[in-house]
C-alpha cells in the first residue's frame, strides 16, 4: 500500500486535515477555533463520522488530529502543509527546514492574515512528528506561469526589487480543477469562499489571478476589501489618524461582505435575509457584481473562452449566487459552466510525494 501522507490546511479559525494512501483514509475538519464552540469531526473512507474535542488553538487542533490518528492506528509517513505565501524566493513546493521557516517568518508582512497560522501549524506538526519530512505547498506556485505583464504591478523598478508584484493565490484550488477536468480548455476558474479569487487558465497554465501582492487584493471576500482606491487608506491616515494595525484590521476583518452587510459573512444567511434586510440584499449584489467583473476581466486575457468553473464553498454550494453572477455575464456569451468540488489536500498530497521522490 502507498505510504500515508497527512495534508494540513489551516485557516484563520479552522483546520482541514486529510490522510491519503491509495485513497482517502480519513478527513478531519476543525471548526470555530478560538471559541468555546470549537469542534473536530473525523470522517473515514466508510463515511463514518466521529466528534472529538479539539482545544482552542491551531496547535491544539494539530495535536488532536495526531491523537485521533494514533487511536485509529494510522501511521503517517510525511506531512504536507498549505502555505499561502512564500514570498519572492519560495515559489515551488519544498521540504521544510529551519531556514525555510525563517524565510516564511521574514515574509509574514506579505500575508499577515494567513502566515502566522501557517507557521503555528507547521511548528505544531514538526514538534508532533519530528522524525518525518514536512513539505510546504504554496498557494502561489500555480501562478508562476503568469506572463511578465501579468506579474508586473505599475510600480517603479526599485519597489519591484523589494518583491512587490502580483503573486496570485488559491493556486492549490485551481490546480485541483485542472487535474480533475482534463478537457478544461481556455477557462476562468472562480474560487468563491470566505476568500475569493478568479483565475484565467489556458493549456493548464495560469495567465492571471485577481489576487495580487497579497490575498487582500482582487474581488471582495467575506471580510476582505479586495481592490480599493489607495487614497482611501491615505485619507484615513492623514485626516483621521489611523495607524497601520487599524488599517490591517479594517481591510482584512471588517470589509467585504461583513462591511456591506453590517457584520454578516455567511452567504447562506445573507441570501435568507435579503428580502427583508436591505443591507443583506446590497451585500449580495455587491458580491455578485464584483465576481462578474472579475470573471469578465479574466476572460479578457484568454485566447478564447471555453469554460467557466465555480469552486470553493460559495461557488460549489450556492446555485443562487452562481445564477446571479451568470445573469450579469450572459450578454458576453457564456461558455460551458461547471462546478468543481475543491480538494486542495489532494494537490498537496501529490506535491509532497513528488518532492520527496525527487520529481519536483
Amino acid at each position: 500500500m502507498t505510504a500515508a501522507v497527512l495534508a494540513l490546511n489551516p485557516g484563520s479559525s479552522s483546520l482541514k486535515a486529510t490522510v491519503r494512501t491509495d485513497e482517502v483514509v480519513v478527513n478531519a475538519h476543525v471548526q470555530r477555533l478560538g471559541t468555546d464552540r470549537a469542534e473536530l469531526w473525523f470522517t473515514d473512507s466508510a463515511g463514518t463520522s466521529e466528534k472529538a474535542p479539539p482545544g482552542r488553538t491551531l496547535t491544539d487542533a494539530v495535536q488532536a488530529v495526531a491523537a485521533e490518528l494514533r487511536r485509529r492506528g494510522i501511521d503517517v509517513a510525511a506531512v504536507a502543509h498549505r502555505v499561502v505565501h512564500g514570498g519572492p524566493t519560495l515559489l515551488e513546493p519544498t521540504v521544510i527546514t529551519d531556514d525555510v521557516v525563517a524565510t516564511l517568518e521574514s515574509v509574514t508582512p506579505m500575508a499577515p492574515l494567513h502566515t502566522p497560522g501557517n507557521l503555528e501549524s507547521i511548528a505544531a506538526a514538526r514538534a508532533t512528528w519530528p522524525q518525518l519530512s514536512h513539505v510546504a505547498c504554496f498557494d502561489t506556485t500555480f501562478h508562476n506561469t503568469m506572463p511578465d505583464e501579468g506579474k508586473r504591478l505599475p510600480l517603479p523598478d526599485d519597489l519591484v526589487a523589494l518583491g512587490i508584484r502580483r503573486y496570485g493565490f488559491h493556486g492549490l484550488s485551481v490546480q485541483n480543477v485542472v487535474d480533475r477536468i482534463p478537457d478544461l480548455g481556455n477557462a476562468v476558474v472562480a474560487h468563491l469562499g470566505s476568500g475569493c479569487s478568479v483565475t484565467a487558465v489556458s493549456q493548464g497554465r495560469s495567465l492571471h489571478n485577481t489576487m495580487s501582492f497579497s490575498p487582500t487584493g482582487g474581488m471582495i471576500s467575506a471580510t476582505r476589501s479586495g481592490d480599493l482606491d489607495p487614497e482611501v487608506a491615505l485619507f484615513l491616515v492623514e485626516q483621521h489618524g489611523w495607524k497601520v494595525p487599524d488599517l490591517r484590521i479594517l481591510l482584512d476583518k471588517r470589509c467585504g461582505l461583513a462591511g456591506v452587510s453590517g457584520g454578516t459573512t455567511d452567504m447562506r444567511d445573507l441570501l435568507a435575509q435579503r428580502t427583508e434586510n436591505a443591507a443583506a440584499d446590497l451585500a449580495v449584489r455587491v458580491f455578485t457584481r464584483s465576481a462578474a467583473q472579475a470573471i469578465a476581466s479574466a476572460a479578457a486575457v484568454l485566447p478564447g473562452w471555453d469554460t467557466l468553473v465555480f469552486t470553493g464553498g460559495i461557488g460549489e454550494h450556492s446555485p443562487q449566487v452562481r445564477e446571479a453572477i451568470c445573469d450579469r455575464l450572459r450578454h458576453l456569451g457564456l461558455p460551458r459552466l461547471l462546478v468543481s468540488t475543491a480538494d486542495e489536500e489532494a494537490v498537496m498530497d501529490d506535491m509532497a510525494r513528488k518532492v520527496l521522490a525527487g520529481q519536483l
